[in-house]
């Protein structure tokens, strides 16, 4: 599966492992990738408009992954938004509907899953 260089992700979480296995996979298939360890350090880094999607953890200690998502949809509405999450509670749901920017999926990721969501996901106008 080769992607389109011209896609560009954020990826927050504050576990340094995550955030490299994610970039190395996003990268090993063509998307271009830049990790930040913090919600913070993402919004304040004035890179939002440059990326296609946001790939983001739910449980961070300075700001949780719904936060971040409001924050982020504050400057950017249609932005694709995939948050994750090792909580039981929360359904993994890898699709994206018509009006949805939005995909959960439960951690470990399941690499396949996670390149097919993203591609549908980018398949919605922002």
């Amino acid at each position: 599966m080769t992607a389109q260089a011209s896609h560009t992700f954020a990826i927050v979480d504050d576990d340094k492992r995550v955030l490299e296995g994610l970039r190395e996979l996003l990268e090993s298939v063509g998307y271009a990738a830049k990790t930040y360890r913090s919600p913070y350090s993402f919004l304040t880094s004035g890179d939002l408009t440059a990326f296609d999607c946001v790939i983001t953890d739910i449980k961070m200690d300075t700001m949780d992954g719904f936060e971040l998502e409001q924050a982020v949809r504050g400057q950017e509405p249609g932005m694709a938004m995939i948050l994750m999450t090792g909580r039981t509670d929360i359904e993994d749901k890898g699709y994206a509907g018509a009006d949805d920017h939005r995909v959960f999926m439960r951690k470990p990721l399941n690499s396949r899953a996670l390149l097919q969501a993203i591609t549908r996901l980018l398949a919605f106008p922002r």
